[in-house]
């Protein structure tokens, strides 16, 4: 990420609350657990101060200094904090309506679970419960829109709302994950309260963008499905004669597939990268991740197998979030 975008996610963090959620409360209200309620805003409270310190690091280019490692770190921590008593509050209550906890406390409870990107089975099942709120009054329809997404592209599946980008760690411009039916996205934002069109949310996020007609999505659609089909093709061949860097290299634009890869694809993507010792060995510890995350349980099975020693030292960190994420996943099966 670079200075320049880094900048815009700072500005971004600091408008996003207010200006995506025109529900925000006016005047404070009658809730039936106040006690929660306070704890929901202190939890969002913590959870925006901590993104915008590490955004201002990575603005002012200390995101290789031990600092920058440590504090993300610390972050982690607290995503997971907030998660698990989310998890609890949840458990108990179903989600946090407006009149449970109030408008502002239920959007920060969104925001919360909308950055628990380590617990992509607990956003799936919050997503659930936050449609059934939406469909009564009780939540923000937009809240809906960026989770759906966000659930979306943790499986590797395509986005309907066009509010996930990525920018390519600043080394090439950014852009969003595939969106299904592209040519109606912004239909379908205005449909969920999103008042930003989709070209204006892009040049926020440091690119540029423009809704395709159908014709073109229909283009763009079929070459994703020969680069798929081709580079799968491609990659089975070179692990089936044991040239993992090749069959890695394959395997890296099959994974970028979303809307066609499979659990399977992931689970032998993420092999080549072990056998090959890949230089992009951290897309792995993704790809795996994104299997469990469909509701592959095999994880502790293959775990100590040798094909994938190599994820098992070359970044420890990673290997630990993995196991940390396959038992926290037995909790929202």
């Amino acid at each position: 990420m670079n200075s320049r975008q880094a900048l815009l996610l700072l500005l971004l963090m600091t408008l996003f609350f207010t200006q995506q959620h025109s529900f925000s409360q006016k005047t404070k209200q009658s809730v039936q657990l106040p006690d929660i309620s306070k704890e929901i805003m202190k939890m969002r409270e913590n959870d925006q101060k901590n993104r915008i310190k590490w955004a201002n690091m990575i603005r002012k280019g200390k995101n290789n200094s031990q600092k920058f490692i440590d504090f993300t770190r610390e972050v982690i921590a607290v995503d997971r904090k907030n998660t698990a008593r989310m998890r609890e509050i949840i458990s108990r209550y179903v989600w946090p309506t407006y009149d449970l906890v109030g408008k502002e406390a239920s959007n920060g409870a969104w925001l919360i679970i909308q950055h628990a990107d380590r617990n992509p089975l607990f956003q799936a099942k919050c997503l659930t419960l936050l449609k059934t709120a939406v469909d009564n009054g009780q939540a923000n329809p937009s809240n809906y829109a960026y989770l759906y997404d966000r659930v979306q592209v943790s499986r590797g599946e395509m986005q309907l709302y066009a509010t996930q980008s990525s920018t390519n760690n600043g080394l090439t411009e950014g852009q969003f994950y595939p969106i299904e039916d592209e040519s109606g996205v912004q239909i379908r934002r205005e449909e969920m309260g999103i008042s930003r069109s989709v070209e204006e949310y892009a040049q926020s996020m440091g690119f540029d963008y423009s809704i395709p007609t159908v014709e073109e999505a229909e283009n763009r659609a079929k070459k994703r499905i020969f680069n798929y089909e081709t580079n799968l093709r491609l990659a089975r061949k070179a692990m089936n004669a044991q040239d993992y860097t090749t069959a890695a290299e394959h395997y890296l634009i099959v994974a970028r597939s979303y809307g066609m890869v499979t659990t399977q694809d992931f689970i032998e993507a993420s092999k080549a990268l072990a056998l090959s010792q890949h230089k992009d060995i951290v897309q792995a510890y993704t790809f795996l991740t994104r299997a469990m995350t469909r509701g592959w349980d095999g994880f502790n099975d293959v775990k100590d197998h040798a094909d994938f020693a190599f994820l098992r030292q070359a970044n420890k960190g990673k290997w630990s979030d993995l196991l940390i994420t396959a038992e926290e996943m037995k909790l929202d099966r």
